[in-house]
């Protein structure tokens, strides 16, 4: 199994803090005004775990995918 970090889109408020702590795994879409997981072949745990203890929204998570 492996392990992607997904943001719910509806609790966000785009502060952007998860671009602070990992700006390899999270950016903002100027064009569609929402946070965006850039797509990579592995996740660096450590940098999304730590944008998901600082979320203030706490929108983001872990879903275990089976790719």
């Amino acid at each position: 199994m492996k392990r992607i970090p997904v943001i719910d889109l509806s609790r966000c408020t785009e502060c952007q803090g998860c671009v602070e702590v990992a700006p390899e795994v999270f950016r903002y879409n100027d064009n569609t005004g929402m946070m965006e997981v850039v797509e990579l072949p592995d996740y660096p745990a450590v940098l999304v775990d730590e944008a998901i203890k600082d979320c203030p929204e706490d929108c983001i998570f872990w879903q275990e995918t089976s790719e």
